[in-house]
């Protein structure tokens, strides 16, 4: 199933209302980024997470549709939302969204401050990504370009 159609799933959470998870229609200008929403029904629908998707291109190959994995690239729930299991079910539908796009691999980095997302992360699946083969004056030099590589660790997740 190509991942350009809009799927919506429902389940019900801890939460008194039911939460949906909608893939907005992707953007003709951006092909390889899908945004995901999750709503709350009570009255009327209101958006209360949203996660952004980017399919990498494999390296070296151009003018490609392969792809190696999909990064995660942000990953947002209300204040008010959180701990409702709503994060795990936009993990849920970008698992999926890996499976159609027939990649091995979801990415992301993560704030080493942030427990609960680290948390979330590996019982989800993900591990810490090792960055071998880098000596000590190279990631001086990294960091002096990036400092947040400081601040943040690579996690993949293989999807099966």
């Amino acid at each position: 199933m190509p991942s350009t159609i809009p799927r919506v799933t429902s389940s019900s959470i801890s939460c008194s209302s039911a939460v949906t998870i909608k893939r907005q229609p992707p953007n003709p200008s951006r092909p390889n980024l899908t945004r995901l929403v999750a709503c709350v029904s009570s009255k009327e629908e209101k958006e209360v997470a949203h996660c952004v998707v980017w399919k990498k291109k494999k390296k070296k190959k151009k003018k490609t549709t392969n792809y190696e994995a999909l990064f995660v690239s942000s990953l947002v729930v209300d204040e008010k939302y959180r701990r409702q299991g709503i994060a795990s079910k936009l993990l849920e539908e970008v698992e999926l969204l890996a499976r159609e796009s027939e990649v091995d691999n979801v990415e992301l980095t993560v704030n080493n401050w942030n427990a609960n997302a680290l948390s979330l992360y590996e019982k989800r699946g993900f591990r810490m990504l090792k960055e071998e083969g880098e000596d000590f004056k190279e990631k001086i030099m990294q960091f002096a370009e990036d400092p947040l590589r400081m601040v943040q660790k690579r996690m993949v997740m293989v999807v099966k």
